[in-house]
């Protein structure tokens, strides 16, 4: 599936796009024939901890608008292909989620989406700042808004309770660095437990975001390659090298699950929600996600920090603004309607039930506190509040950079395959591969830069530039 991540629901460049963010059960769901039909509202998603809120809420709103709304889950290895697929079939659901992995000025100049129409007493509900252009807005036009908070993480560490305390662990208590991480795992293969899994197959989307977040944990001062204060690539960075290095290190040690360089994010997430490995590194909608796959584990869920390389160095990882959730697509023949569901996802039922469900946060965190979910999913979200701070954009600080992005290209291998490469023995010169892709990726910003010149868009390398940016808080020059 290229270019899935759960990235593209964080605001971020084409090449944060390109790739987060991700359902994760198994689909029950048949491919239904496309949006448009008449007195049908079809609505097709990806996130797996919403399928039964979503299924009971299209019943829901068949009635309030008189529409037959017709909800369709696709796993997230099937999403993005299904989707494009519809889209060269001029079939696509009216509502459907951000998932393809293109910036919003690509998809508005592809056909991709339609213009949504937002009451004000929804927009009201939204921050002041939930709307930025070539985000949610191109040209002043809103093609959706985002549903859930920039303070997220795709790199938590998650237990199973039962089986730590077995090992003599304490689950309430989970390592914070890499020495302590890899002691605990190899105790857990003492006392006769697979240790550790993570999702680093497929098309190395989930994996790539991982070593993202921990290069930002292990101090490298940018996102995906790109430093905010010199606006240069340099995934050859030392904090990238550390934090390959020591996933080969656990992967050498047999501290990992052994066909992890080949699991998709199912495939793990299944081993860890079935009971059959200790650990698992995923993200904040762990908890969701394992519950769609074996309810049981929610008891034993347990849930710590992103990890560091050594004690007391701060887990801050940095998120651009959030992008829109849902698109009305440009097939849909009732885009009005279309609009309304997509505003119905801001009612305080639906809200509450989304909280529930345990996946993403909301853009207000302080309803998880007092809502009815477990200690784990708490205090991921409270980890997240406290460490994940909003980062300098360049298409903030000129929307313009827009132009850009839609000229943007994938560039592969992405960190992902290159971690797999690396650690499957196919890749021997880590930091050198590393370089290369730093120069890849320099190399196709600048030509999406001339190309977005030439044809009047006033840019410049130096938009990527910030150099008033400080670690550990919220940008907030740019606006």
């Amino acid at each position: 599936m290229p270019g899935m991540t759960r990235r593209s629901l964080l605001g971020t460049s084409v090449l944060a796009a390109v790739g987060a963010a991700a359902g994760c059960s198994s689909s029950t769901s048949q491919t239904s024939s496309g949006g448009g039909t008449a007195g049908t509202l079809d609505w097709w998603d990806h996130f797996s901890s919403f399928k039964h809120l979503n299924d009971d809420w299209a019943k829901q709103q068949s009635g309030v608008l008189k529409a037959n709304v017709a909800h369709t889950y696709y796993d997230a290895s099937k999403a993005t292909q299904a989707f494009q697929l519809a889209h060269q079939a001029n079939k696509m659901p009216d509502v459907y989620s951000n998932v393809i992995g293109l910036p919003l000025p690509a998809l508005v100049s592809g056909k991709w989406v339609h213009e949504v129409t937002i009451p004000a007493d929804v927009q009201a509900k939204l921050p002041k700042d939930a709307f930025t252009e070539g985000i949610t807005r191109l040209n002043g036009k809103l093609y959706g808004f985002p549903m859930f908070s920039l303070r997220q993480s795709s790199t938590l560490v998650w237990a199973n309770k039962d089986l730590w305390s077995k090992a003599g662990l304490d689950p309430g208590n989970l390592p914070t660095d890499y020495v302590a991480f890899k002691d605990a795992l190899g105790k857990l293969k003492s006392a006769g437990i697979q240790p550790l899994t993570l999702a680093m197959g497929a098309d190395g989307g989930r994996i790539r975001d991982q070593v993202d977040d921990l290069a930002q944990a292990a101090g490298f001062p940018g996102y995906q390659g790109l430093q905010f204060t010199t606006g240069a690539y340099a995934y050859d960075h030392d904090a990238y090298v550390t934090v390959i290095e020591y996933l080969k290190d656990l992967n050498d040690s047999k501290l990992i699950m052994p066909g992890s360089n080949n699991f998709g994010v199912v495939d793990a997430r299944t081993r860890y929600a079935s009971g059959a490995v200790g650990t698992f590194i995923d993200g904040i909608w762990c908890a969701g996600g394992s519950k769609a796959l074996a309810p049981p584990i929610v008891d034993k869920l347990a849930s710590g920090q992103i990890l560091v390389p050594t004690p007391g160095m701060h887990p801050w990882c940095y998120r651009g603004r959030p992008a829109a959730t849902y698109f009305v697509s440009a097939d849909s023949k009732n885009p009005d309607a279309a609009g309304k569901l997509i505003a119905s996802f801001m009612s305080e039922d639906y809200q509450k039930g989304m909280i529930e469900a345990m996946d993403q946060p909301p853009l207000n965190l302080d309803l998880v506190a007092s809502s009815n979910v477990v200690d784990a999913y708490k205090k991921g979200v409270e980890f997240c509040k406290a460490n994940v701070f909003l980062m300098p954009q360049a298409i903030v600080k000129n929307p313009a950079q827009a132009r850009v992005d839609a000229l943007r290209k994938p560039v592969t291998p992405h960190v992902g395959n290159i971690v797999q490469g690396y650690l499957g023995g196919s890749i021997k010169d880590l930091k050198a591969e590393l370089k290369k892709l730093s120069d890849a990726t320099t190399a196709d910003r600048a030509q999406a830069l001339q190309k977005a010149k030439a044809a009047g868009a006033k840019v410049s390398e130096d938009d990527y530039v910030f150099t008033d940016w400080k670690p550990g808080q919220d940008y907030g020059a740019a606006k």
